[in-house]
């Protein structure tokens, strides 16, 4: 699942703020599972300890564009 036929799994980075260390990521809706599953279980990358969280899900990128919380009127 997360070798060679999880590598198939097309993902797009949209956005990467290298201050923050944040992505806005694009994948289909089938494979939000794997990649989510794939995150959780990547601990190092190129011998250093990583971690993922992730803040948001949208079925629409738009809805990613702003925080209603944040909204001011």
């Amino acid at each position: 699942l997360f070798s060679q036929v999880g590598a198939a799994l097309p993902v797009d980075v949209l956005t990467y703020e290298e201050k923050t260390l944040s992505a806005i990521l694009r994948v289909i809706s089938s494979g939000l599972v794997k990649l989510w599953s794939a995150l959780t279980l990547l601990g190092f990358y190129q011998n250093r300890r990583c971690a993922f969280r992730v803040l948001q899900t949208s079925p629409f990128l738009l809805a990613l564009s702003g925080n209603s919380r944040e909204l001011v009127l």
